[in-house]
């Protein structure tokens, strides 16, 4: 018979000595953390407390503190003992050698346990500290706002989110992002140094991870923003996190998706809490909307921003039972211009007779939500002679002097608001963009698109257009280098463009630009341009905006639908304005022709002015223009 050694996966695991045993407990001990630790040293200092003072008390040892022949209480032994841990002086005025020898003893124990407990609980406070710095304490917020990811709109949206939240006294913005958490509240607090009412709260942490969210306490928040910076594989995660989360059944998400099948699918599987938005989508609707009217974008950046005025909805039982038309009259600082129903739509400019139903609320534009009341005393307008529009006669040219991935949006949005009588020529560099690919992203059905091949810097670009008399001129920023490159390159075509002589019957030309960069709004002003869309800064407002109150999704759809109704600026004459003597006489002339006016524009002058007040004087001319909201096309 051989016997064999057996095999080491067989063999029974060495278990170690006691000594082993109790080193290898006391590093578990120390690997769980210093608190640990604390609690073990607090224990042993207490026992060698105690041990000692049951030795003075039983031995009945004497000459504590040069007292010969006192016998020591149990409690005054305790405490005497506790002050040799703490104190390594007070030992010195014992007398009896036996008594000496036990206060040393326990004031040595007492430099290395009390000492260390010191140190543990120093070193504690410090990795508290900068786990603080860090971010990854949890926050003990309610009602307040959550922004999940970081980008270069961040700083927009808070900045907002600001303004809209002075009317509260305790608002909350709360941001979680994978950065550094003091990087992100320094860039915060320098594009924001006044952050009034708001409390700006930054977490660190990757926001798709579940135990993450739970730093920003998501099951609390109002509303949740989703930055996703064109990456849609983030935001997917994100979303799909904040639905393993508990929320509230209030609390509405906003997010940024550039995929429109991607947000489909989105909205589908969070149904209404989630309003979904794309960075070019609402550019490429606004440039359109800029490049149809003088001042449009004005308007619609009053309506999206926080500072000035901005739509509201709110209920108002009193005007029950009461017409569109009656309701529109009966406030003196709110341009009324639509109905939130009971069943949760939005109906943009309704009849005239149509009637305010039980939970119905308006929607208007107002300063403030303060304002948003009934007029005190009613107003009697009068409904002016009304003269037909001018026919508009003659071809359109439009020039978009560069391109990107916004190109292709914006033809199609034209496309869809203007017709046959309109020409679009597009300046391509073949340095930058393959002409081939342009005209294969290209399909209009009513314009007609011209694709020209120019090589050249902005003075030859704006030569060429210039060959053919033109309206309006379209600039979009090249993308494939730096956002820096292509705002320099942005700028300079617009400053070209700006020194280009037309035909006097053409008349001023009216410059549209797609700025990457919102820092650089004000070098747009310089050179010119009437209308300038910054991407950056619109898609901010817009996320902003939506995450107050989910329900503008429908205002906005609706406004950017050429089948749904639309914001116009039409001559004052359609609406008897140049003979009206307070804005109540234009609303009412306007409401009787089943249209909404909202405020008014300035030919001379430029000025646009949104929501003025019905009773206040009012002197427009025949070349002014009235702002309504107007049935859209069939």
């Amino acid at each position: 018979m051989i016997e064999t050694e057996p095999s080491p996966a067989s063999a029974a695991p060495p278990r170690g000595g006691r000594r082993d045993r109790l080193r290898y407990r006391f590093d578990l001990a120390l690997s769980r953390g210093p608190s640990v630790v604390i609690g073990w040293l607090g224990l042993l200092t207490l026992a060698i407390i105690v041990v000692t003072a049951l030795v003075l008390t039983l031995f009945r040892l004497t000459g504590v503190n040069g007292e010969a022949g006192k016998d020591l209480g149990i409690v005054e032994a305790i405490w005497q003992s506790m002050l040799r841990v703490v104190d390594a002086g007070t030992f010195a005025g014992d007398i009896g050698w036996v008594t000496r020898i036990v206060g040393l003893m326990i004031t040595v124990a007492g430099i290395f346990l009390a000492g260390s407990l010191i140190g543990l609980i120093a070193n504690a406070v410090d990795q508290r500290i900068e786990e603080l710095r860090k971010g990854r304490s949890h926050v003990i917020e309610h009602d307040h706002t959550v922004i999940l990811g970081w980008s270069t709109r961040v700083t927009a949206i808070v900045s907002e989110l600001v303004i809209a939240n002075e009317s509260r006294k305790h608002a909350t913005v709360v941001v979680l992002a994978g950065h550094d958490k003091t990087e992100m509240e320094e860039t915060l607090r320098l594009a924001i140094p006044d952050l009034r009412t708001t409390r700006l709260v930054c977490r660190s942490g990757e926001p798709w991870m579940p135990r993450n969210l739970e730093l920003v306490n998501l099951a609390a928040a109002r509303s949740v923003i989703v930055v996703g910076d064109g990456d849609d594989a983030a935001t997917v995660k994100v979303l799909l996190a904040t639905r393993a989360t508990a929320m509230r059944d209030d609390t509405h998400i906003v997010a940024e998706v550039s995929s429109a099948d991607t947000a489909r699918s989105l909205q589908a599987l969070m149904g209404e809490k989630l309003v979904t938005v794309s960075s070019d989508d609402v550019v490429a609707e606004l440039t359109a909307q800029a490049c149809r009217q003088r001042g449009l974008s004005t308007v619609f950046r009053e309506l999206l921003d926080f500072d000035g005025d901005e739509l509201y909805f709110a209920p108002f039982p009193e005007l029950v039972g009461r017409t569109y038309a009656e309701c529109q009259l009966a406030f003196e600082r709110s341009a009324v211009m639509g109905v939130l129903d009971a069943s949760g739509r939005v109906v943009l400019n309704p009849e005239p007779g149509h009637v305010l139903a039980p939970g119905d609320q308006l929607v208007a534009i107002v300063e403030d939500d303060s304002l948003f009341t009934l007029a005190k005393l009613g107003v009697t307008p009068t409904v002016r002679e009304v003269w037909p529009p001018t026919p508009q006669e003659g071809t359109r040219r439009i020039v978009i002097a560069g391109w990107s991935a916004l190109g292709p949006r914006v033809i199609d949005e034209l496309d869809e608001f203007l017709g046959a009588n309109t020409t679009i020529e597009v300046l391509v560099d073949p340095t930058k963009v393959d002409p081939d690919e342009v005209r294969a992203e290209v399909s209009p059905k009513n314009v007609e698109v011209e694709i020209t091949v120019l090589t050249g810097g902005p003075e030859i670009v704006a030569l060429h257009a210039a060959r053919i008399s033109f309206h309006e001129v379209i600039v979009l920023g090249y993308r494939d280098g730096s956002i820096d490159d292509a705002d320099s390159r942005t700028l300079l075509t617009l400053l070209a463009f700006r020194h280009v002589r037309q035909h006097e019957d053409v008349g001023p030309v009216r410059m549209v630009a797609e700025l990457l960069d919102q820092r650089n709004a004000p070098l747009a002003v310089a050179t010119g341009a009437d209308d300038f869309i910054v991407s950056d800064e619109l898609t901010s407002l817009m996320l902003a905006q939506l995450s107050e109150r989910h329900e503008l999704s429908q205002v906005f759809v609706d406004l950017f639908d050429r089948t749904g109704c639309s914001i116009e600026l039409r001559e004052t004459l359609q609406y008897g304005a140049h003979k009206a003597t307070s804005f109540a006489d234009v609303v009412a002339t306007a409401s009787s022709l089943g249209h909404s006016a909202i405020g008014y524009r300035r030919t001379a002058t430029g000025e646009v002015v949104v929501n003025p007040a019905k009773s206040a004087p009012l002197s427009l001319g025949v070349d002014d223009e009235i702002i309504v909201v107007a049935p859209g096309l069939t």
